[in-house]
Formats: structure tokens, sequence, C-alpha cells
């Protein structure tokens, strides 16, 4: 089987993953020719290294009516016919716009993947440009996809999204205070992390707050906030006027993300809106206590007290009790760790989304 499949960018973020890792094993496992199509960005390289060509994009842009879609459009249609595509596989508002537009030039079939929430807003009522199958991340995101946009049940697929247990593994005690001194933290402190691209609705400033919060009762906690995004300039004037320099790091996006988490004592997922969580996943599988908000496809990832904790969402208080909790209950922790590890092999594999997603495939074929 021949697959586009579209992303604006492929800078870290979990999109950028989902769509690097679904393909990687779409070539290894299932032999597919595997094409995507995006504006670049981090991961170009490991395409490369896992056979999967890339098709640079003009995708600069966010508006899904600019000229960008109109000529990237141009430029796949005839990608599709001289390559024999047969699926196209679109996964941002911009690129379901732009793959609906090549669908229709090329009469080859579509499936979205929706891996959030979105707006009700004029574009997506009068252009829905969903495709013939659509994928949702996660129960939430399938209720919103019915209940806010009308999207036919039966049009609707619920995949998880997946990770690969195997990346994430022990690491040294000298890699892991090497981490820490990249980070600018001495070894011997207690590290409480977030990975994520920095967004307004991922909530990292809560998590400031909580700092700030146990700053005075929990000198040794140090907090690590890594990612890139138009959020970090609203991050770092709060950790300026919170006088926070001190305990507070944020870092860029790290390919290696199991010896990021290692380097973790608690992980923290403050988010306000979320499709699913791969970050939450991936701190799992590598044996990190998790904190997150209760909020979108989270509660499918986390049970409150058995695979992590839970919190209210933009709650300060309710994040540093939480932490809190964690580090001192060690017991309660290595539970939560082991009882996760085991419900992300079994629910959330990248051989099964994998799977479940090439089985989309063949139902538009």
């Amino acid at each position: 089987m021949n697959i586009l499949i579209l992303t604006n960018h492929l800078n870290y973020g979990g999109v950028s993953v989902y769509v690097h890792q679904l393909a990687a094993l779409l070539v290894r496992k299932y032999g597919a020719k595997v094409f995507i199509g995006s504006r670049g960005g981090d991961l170009e390289a490991e395409l490369k290294r896992d056979g999967i060509a890339h098709i640079r994009l003009p995708l600069t842009t966010k508006c899904e009516v600019s000229p960008k879609v109109l000529v990237s459009a141009l430029k796949l249609k005839g990608l599709v016919r001289r390559e024999k595509i047969d699926v196209i596989h679109a996964n941002t508002r911009v690129t379901q716009v732009l793959g609906s537009l090549v669908s229709l030039l090329t009469r080859r079939p579509m499936v979205t993947t929706c891996h959030g929430y979105f707006k009700r807003r004029l574009g997506r009522v009068f252009m829905p440009c969903w495709g013939r199958r659509v994928i949702a991340i996660s129960d939430q995101v399938r209720d919103h996809l019915a209940y806010d946009f009308d999207v036919p049940t039966d049009r609707i697929d619920l995949v998880y999204n997946g990770i690969d247990p195997q990346r994430f593994v022990a690491h040294a005690a000298a890699e892991l205070a090497s981490q820490k001194q990249a980070w600018g933290i001495d070894a011997g402190k207690l590290v409480v992390g977030h990975i994520g691209r920095l967004s307004s609705v991922k909530g990292q400033k809560y998590m400031l707050l909580a700092a700030d919060i146990l700053r005075a009762r929990r000198p040794e906690l140090r907090w690590v906030i890594v990612g890139d995004g138009n959020e970090g300039k609203h991050l770092r004037q709060l950790i300026a006027e919170k006088k926070l320099q001190d305990i507070v790091r944020l870092c860029p996006s790290a390919g290696n993300t199991s010896l990021a988490l290692a380097a973790m004592d608690v992980f923290v997922m403050p988010s306000l809106q979320e499709g699913l969580g791969i970050s939450i996943l991936e701190a799992q599988a590598q044996g990190v206590p998790v904190v997150a908000s209760r909020v979108g496809g989270i509660p499918t990832v986390i049970e409150d007290g058995v695979t992590g904790l839970l919190v209210s969402p933009g709650d300060p208080p309710a994040i540093a009790a939480a932490v809190e909790r964690l580090l001192e209950d060690r017991s309660l922790a290595q539970a939560t760790v082991s009882r996760a590890k085991k419900r992300v092999a079994e629910a959330f594999s990248l051989d099964s989304m994998t799977q479940k997603t090439q089985a989309v495939y063949q139902s538009v074929l």
C-alpha cells in the first residue's frame, strides 16, 4: 500500500511524533511505501533513516484557505498520480483542507486523525473536510466529533495513540547526572518535569504557580519544562515575576525523551485541553509517576489513584498537593508506576495503533 501522510510540520510534539512513528511501523511491519508531506522540522533526519520520503510543502500558515494550501495541493497532485498513492491521511486542520483538495483532484480516498478539540468555527461548518473515515484518538475526542460537529458515529474509528515501550529503558546514574547537569541542576536534586509544546492550552503556567507554592517547604525541588512554542515568552515573564529563576528551568525540545523522563521524579501534565497525551504515555512507560489534569482524553489514560493522580484543570494548589503526595508516599508512587506501565503495554502500544490504522486505510479502498 502507498500512503501519503500530511501534517503541518515535523518539529517535536505529539502530532509529529504520531506521524513519524506510525509511518515508520507501516514501512517496517507492513511493507508500505510512505510519503510525508509537511513544511519540515526536527524529525526530517529520522524519516530518512526509517526509509520514509519527505515532501517539503510551503505550509507556513495556519489559514486553511491560504494560497499556500492550493500551491501544496497542485504539487501533491502529481506525486499522488506518479507514486500511485492509495490513501491520503491528514492530521491537522490545514492538512484536512489540503488533503480534501488533493483527494478531489486525484479521486483518492482521504482519512483524518483528530488529535484534540476544535472550536466550531464557520470554516469547519461549511468546509468540514473530514474525509471518508475519521480517527479519534480517545473516547472523549470521538464524543466531541459526534456531538459538537455532527460527524456520524459510523464514520468514526476509535484508535488510541500508541507508543513503543521498548524505547523507554533504564539509564545509568552517570547518564541521569549528565542530563540534570545539562539542565543546570545538581545531581542530588529532585526534579518535577513536563515535556510538551509550549502553548496556553497545555497549562504550563499552572505548573509554575505550583512551584511557587512549594518552594518554601520543598526547597530541594527543581522544576523543568522541556519544549518549544509561542507560550515560552509568557512563561519566562511569569518566572521572572515570581522570582523562580533559581528553581525552574525552561529547556528546548529533546529527541531522547527516555533520558529526559528518567531524570524526573514526578511528571506533570497540567493541560486545559488534551486529546489523549502521548507525553503521559511516555512518562508512564519510563516509570515516572504522573500528575495530570482531569480534562479531555486524559482520564482514558489515567485512573485517579490507580495509574496516576488527577487534579482539576487550572488549579496550582491541587498540582502542588498531588506532587507532594507522590514524593512523600513512595509506595503509592511505585504502585501507580507499576500499574501504569502494564496498562500502557496492554492498551496503548504502537503495534496496536498501527494495525488499527492500517485497517481504517483498508476500509476506504
